[in-house]
């Protein structure tokens, strides 16, 4: 069965250089087949049984819809069991952010995932107020950029810690 790596369009406008770097070990350890690039709102879809691998909760969401036949989990879990060198934090306490679409998108996986990675890299996590299924947005779907910033400032007034974990890349833009 084919597995692909879908970063996400945001991503690969903001970090291109991971994604080259993370996909490109994906290809060297045999754990993709390749990439799709494709922005999940100009995909048309498949019934090819597949495995799609995914950073963005609203990506996630819109795969399923689109690929009814495929497996379709976060890139988060999908390294929890590989061999990847990830840092060691040497248990520096830090906040986590989730994000709204994956609280709206009911992605407990992709949440659990990024708590286990930070378990890996011996990052003490700090839970806010409001967190999993009661996250507050960041502001970075708000129509506007007086009020993105608004609401990122007030969100990151629950944070207890100055370095915050965030996996969704609209969120890591606004902060």
């Amino acid at each position: 069965m084919q597995a692909l790596f879908a970063p996400g369009c945001a991503l690969s406008r903001h970090r291109p250089a991971s994604i080259d770097r993370v996909s490109r070990w994906m290809l060297r350890e045999g754990i993709i087949d390749g990439l799709l690039t494709t922005c999940c709102k100009a995909c048309r879809g498949s019934d090819e049984r597949m495995t799609m691998i995914v950073c963005c909760p609203g990506c996630s969401h819109k795969f399923e819809a689109l690929y009814p036949n495929a497996s379709v989990v976060s890139l988060w879990k999908a390294l929890l069991n590989t061999d990847f060198s990830f840092p060691d934090y040497g248990g520096e306490k830090m906040s986590i952010h989730d994000s709204c679409r994956a609280r709206q998108r009911d992605s407990a996986e992709m949440q659990a995932s990024a708590r286990e990675l930070c378990r890996k890299m011996n990052i003490a996590l700090v839970e806010p107020l409001h967190t999993r299924e009661t996250t507050v947005c960041c502001g970075g779907s708000a129509p506007d950029l007086v009020t993105r910033k608004k609401m990122a400032q007030e969100r990151a007034k629950a944070f207890s810690q100055e370095d915050v974990v965030v996996y969704c890349t609209g969120c890591t833009r606004s902060f």
